[in-house]
């Protein structure tokens, strides 16, 4: 356990400033839709804001299995494919932890409770608060039912498992997932040339 914090900490805390980051914009977003009292400029900047959010996601979740990749072919970590599911889980505990508590708040009829949690929400899920106030189910809108609250949470879940196992399989889409390593990190020629020859060993 104390060994992947130390491998994987970083990534993780990354993961959570995105959604920090992604969040003031989407809610500064949203407040201006709301100003200008346009259901679907909400709708539409806070959709926009949740692919901005996903693409970082992805591309930090890419990055980290990119970085290793060379571990894994060399056999000195083994490959997870749930590693990026698992980091953005750590990253979104506080999400869950609201949800839970926004849940048993509406369920067991505690207010105080769910309104705090849902205030936490709107400034850690702006991105999300357009679709939340403009999609309805039943005739109620999103942010009035309590599993919307862990529903938003799996594109996140669902981006990061991809983007790591994209990684660490070494497949790009973009450039963006392509590790910036410093000088003195970078493969060595033998080691990429040993890469090459293992790589060719395990198409056969």
């Amino acid at each position: 356990m104390k060994a992947f914090f130390e491998r994987y900490s970083y990534e993780s805390v990354r993961l959570a400033l995105n959604q920090i980051a992604i969040s003031m914009f989407g809610f500064a977003l949203a407040m201006t839709a709301g100003k200008a009292e346009s259901d679907p400029l909400l709708l539409w900047s806070s959709i926009g804001s949740i692919l901005f959010y996903l693409i970082l996601t992805y591309g930090t979740a890419h990055r980290t299995g990119s970085a290793d990749r060379l571990s894994i072919q060399y056999g000195k970590i083994p490959f997870r494919p749930l590693m990026g599911l698992l980091l953005s889980l750590i990253a979104n505990s506080l999400n869950l932890i609201l949800a839970i508590l926004i849940t048993v708040g509406q369920l067991a009829g505690v207010d105080g409770m769910e309104s705090i949690a849902r205030i936490i929400a709107l400034l850690i899920q702006g991105m999300y608060q357009g679709v939340l106030a403009t999609v309805s189910v039943g005739g109620v809108t999103l942010n009035g039912i309590w599993w919307s609250y862990f529903l938003i949470t799996v594109p996140a879940l669902l981006a990061s498992t991809l983007g790591y196992i994209a990684g660490a399989k070494d497949f790009h889409i973009t450039k963006m997932g392509i590790p910036e390593f410093p000088e003195s990190d970078r493969p060595t020629r033998q080691e990429l040339r040993e890469q090459r020859k293992l790589e060719k060993k395990n198409r056969k």
